[in-house]
């Protein structure tokens, strides 16, 4: 039977890493729920999916470390978010044990090294070994997790890949340039797995804690994605001078291919492998690295038709990558702006950072796919809550409607500095997962992947299945107006079939997942 195939993308987001956490830990449940209704032959949804890559910047790198250890283990989803000790390594790395109070220790100094960052770090390598360390006695494999599970971490290299520009002219003075982002790439193994990991990726051996079986790379790496510039210490890494051909920033789809011929770095004669690199906040260069999981889902068979993409109609789509975007972008045109007020540098420095953030969450190649109309192999997970927006309506408050996440005051920082934000955050990621995949994770019963599974089934179970799970079509697109009710010849193929039967990729099939998640609380 076919699989459906995802991808997650999850985007830096500092101290909002506690929201990402609360939306895997709830995805993860809501797949072994289902995973374990089909075991017991019930009848619900009997298709496949197969979560094959994960990638990540910054906190959002942390978190889909994270996630390639806890997918391999059992772990307690949280419900209640003023429990302490669990083995959810989600909830207590990004709830429990970060903190400003630990931030701003002294134990980085106590042996005279050199002031690297203005906090200090070791609740960073504290976390990162508890979180990151795998128990060595893995669960049973989760049917709906690739065997050869791959991750991508954001990363921006300081020392820099050199290339050469001097193409076809020997003999002239020679120049040069240094490309600063950076990735690293992982590979789940298991015991029976004899192959390399492709790609020049890590092997990561879940019966081998320790070095042995790669985590101490993880650990640094994780690390490095979240190292905050000058405020958390910066990671060294040793890399292998065969991960940097094809370079950096061409997709896994033209380094499989060949196309165009893959330019080497020009790195002086003799230098001796590893590598070492001097490494910051992925964030700085990438901070939604989408292409990372999205052109690994292209690579990999059932290859996709020349020139196509995975945007096709919800009939043919077979893979999807899921963003989860605590912060998405939000930017917006300033009809007013007077370049002589904005010129000043207390007011140019602060529009800087600004700008830098914005640019590296931009990919332009991707617009026309976005804006023109409903897509099935994007989906996006972004803070919402409505409580907050019914209280502000029904006291018509004046002020201004708070943002629904908490941790992001202060720049983002603010959940480092009050448990009840992360708290907050955590059970707010967990509330949008189930609503993503209640209403807007659909795909119509005729879909290439939802149809062999439904004719399989005998007729009288079909049709209880469908009365059980069936699904609205998804809903108006952005801000655009458009219906799916509206007949019009320039309206994409999938906001023409409101009429359908729509059915979830990922059905909620018991009450600990599908019963409604209460409001977690409003700021007073």
């Amino acid at each position: 039977m076919a699989v459906f195939k995802i991808g997650i993308n999850m985007a830096g987001a500092i101290s909002a890493g506690a929201y990402t956490a609360g939306v895997l830990d709830f995805l993860t449940e809501a797949l072994d729920e289902w995973y374990k209704a089909k075991s017991r032959g019930e009848a619900v949804p009997q298709h496949d999916v197969s979560i094959e890559v994960l990638a990540g910047a910054s906190a959002g790198g942390m978190c889909a470390a994270i996630s390639a250890v806890m997918l391999q283990e059992d772990f307690e989803h949280i419900h209640d978010t003023t429990k302490c000790g669990t083995n959810n390594r989600f909830y207590e790395s990004w709830v429990n044990k970060i903190d400003i109070l630990e931030l701003l220790k002294t134990d980085d100094l106590k042996h005279a090294p050199p002031v690297v960052s203005l906090l200090d770090s070791t609740i960073i390598d504290q976390i990162a070994s508890f979180a990151l360390t795998p128990s060595g006695q893995p669960a049973p494999a989760r049917p709906y997790i690739s065997p050869n599970l791959t991750l991508f971490l954001s990363l921006t290299n300081l020392r820099g890949t050199p290339y050469s520009l001097n193409g076809a002219a020997p003999g002239s003075i020679e120049e040069t340039t240094l490309f600063f982002g950076d990735r690293i790439r992982f590979q789940t193994r298991s015991q029976d797995q004899t192959s390399p990991p492709a790609g020049f990726a890590y092997p990561l051996d879940f019966t081998r804690p320790g070095p042995a079986g790669g985590w101490d790379i993880l650990q640094t790496a994780a690390m490095a994605t979240g190292a905050f510039p000058i405020f958390l210490a910066p990671r060294i890494l040793n890399r292998k001078f065969g991960e940097y051909t094809p370079p950096m920033w061409e997709s896994v789809t033209s380094a499989a291919t060949g196309t165009p011929p893959p330019i080497p770095p020009n790195f002086p004669a003799g230098l001796a492998e590893p590598l070492v690199t001097l490494n910051v906040d992925g964030g700085v260069t990438n901070n939604d690295p989408f292409n990372y999981a999205y052109d690994y889902l292209a690579a990999i068979p059932p290859t996709l038709p020349e020139g196509d993409d995975l945007s096709r109609s919800p009939t043919d789509v077979d893979r999807a990558v899921i963003g989860i975007a605590p912060f998405p972008t939000a930017e917006k045109f300033d009809v007013g702006f007077v370049a002589e007020q904005r010129a000043s540098i207390f007011s140019a420095l602060p529009r800087l950072f600004s700008a830098l953030i914005s640019q590296s969450r931009f990919f332009g190649e991707s617009l026309n796919q976005i804006m023109n109309g409903t897509t099935f192999s994007r989906f996006v997970i972004a803070p919402s809550d409505s409580e907050l927006v019914a209280k502000y309506q029904a006291a018509a408050i004046q002020e201004k409607e708070p943002t629904a996440l908490q941790c992001g005051a202060l720049g983002a920082f603010g959940g480092f500095f009050e448990r009840k934000f992360r708290a907050h955050d955590y059970a707010l990621g967990r509330r949008n997962c189930q609503k993503f995949l209640r209403d807007s994770f659909v795909l119509p019963a005729d879909n290439v992947i939802m149809k062999g599974a439904l004719d399989s089934l005998q007729p009288y179970i079909r049709t209880a299945l469908v009365a059980k799970f069936s699904r609205p079509a998804p809903g108006t697109y952005a801000e655009s107006g458009v219906s799916l009710e509206q007949e019009k010849q320039d309206v994409p193929d999938g906001q023409m079939r409101s009429s359908d039967i729509w059915l979830p990729i990922i059905p909620l099939c018991a009450e600990s997942v599908s019963n409604s998640i209460p409001p977690v609380g409003v700021r007073k």
